[in-house]
């Protein structure tokens, strides 16, 4: 009788385990991807956004997921920016002190300089990496890479830092932050709210990450831009349209590759806020307008 009590108390610890393992996946806001954990301690995912191209000219982003306590090996790579999305995140430079990354926060890596990254021990992390995937190291350049010691990874303590940076993110229900002042239009029907993700300059060579947050109901005229556009969706359920093309829904970690020139528009779902990454290739803000596309969303069924 005891071995039974002993393997169904076994089962159900094993079970709670694998359900805590798949909840703590699931509280990520972005796709995961394929796991990559090969190169990692622990157990990491990338999600691939944008490929650099000569059609946009933005760098390659991509979505990097740590699962808690696990982290890279010291390395070097191409300039890079670092955004945290979600949970929380390390970021150190070899020979200076760790960083805590929060959400929202951005780190600018120069090229060639050795660094790791990962999540805490006890929160996932995800975070964007915006960086240069042709850059290649001259010859002779030496700089610290290898395994990084668990440690090397146990000694670093952030538990006030991590307290207070918790607490923080449960105010705000959309993924970055925003002006609370509603952005006024005549090219939206309804007001939205703005925000920055990316500045320039970033290490990354990027254009600005603009963030717009759509309460439900509310979209744009149709448009077009000079050098295209470039969405990547975060928040809620939106939708997108070229002239004369399907209707796209958009939900969190989708991307929209808008060409120059191409008529579209875009908004949030009408029982869904919706919030969205815009980046316009070379900064250029060079937009026609024309009429909203009044019959087009009246067409869309309630989700």
């Amino acid at each position: 009788m005891f071995k039974w009590i002993l393997f169904f108390t076994l089962m159900i610890s094993l079970v709670s385990t694998v359900e805590a393992h798949e909840a703590d996946k699931q509280k990520m806001p972005l796709p995961l991807g394929k796991d990559i954990s090969e190169r990692f301690t622990g157990t990491v995912h990338r999600h691939d956004l944008i490929v650099a191209d000569d059609a946009y000219k933005v760098p390659q982003t991509n979505v990097i997921t740590f699962e808690p306590g696990s982290y890279s090996g010291w390395h070097t790579h191409g300039a890079m920016t670092v955004i945290g999305v979600a949970g929380l995140g390390i970021y150190q430079e070899w020979g200076k002190e760790p960083v805590l990354i929060k959400p929202g926060d951005v780190v600018q890596i120069p090229a060639g300089v050795s660094h790791f990254h990962g999540a805490v021990k006890d929160s996932p992390f995800q975070q964007f990496v915006v960086y240069d995937k042709d850059w290649q190291p001259q010859a002779g350049a030496k700089a610290h890479s290898g395994p990084v010691s668990a440690q090397e990874y146990n000694s670093i303590k952030f538990s006030a830092a991590m307290s207070k940076a918790a607490a923080e993110k449960k105010k705000n229900e959309f993924l970055f932050h925003y002006d609370e002042k509603p952005f006024t239009s005549r090219n939206f029907n309804n007001p939205v709210y703005l925000g920055k993700v990316l500045s320039k300059p970033n290490e990354a060579g990027s254009p600005e990450w603009v963030y717009v947050v759509f309460p439900k109901g509310t979209y744009n005229r149709w448009h077009s831009h000079k050098t295209g556009q470039i969405l990547i969706a975060t928040d809620g359920v939106g939708y997108h349209q070229v002239k004369g093309g399907k209707l796209e829904k958009l939900q969190p970690g989708d991307v929209v590759f808008c060409p120059p020139g191409v008529i579209h528009w875009h908004g949030a779902a009408p029982d869904s806020s919706f919030a969205h990454i815009a980046i316009t290739p070379q900064d250029n803000h060079e937009v026609s307008w024309y009429d909203f596309p009044t019959a087009e969303y009246a067409a869309i069924p309630f989700n």
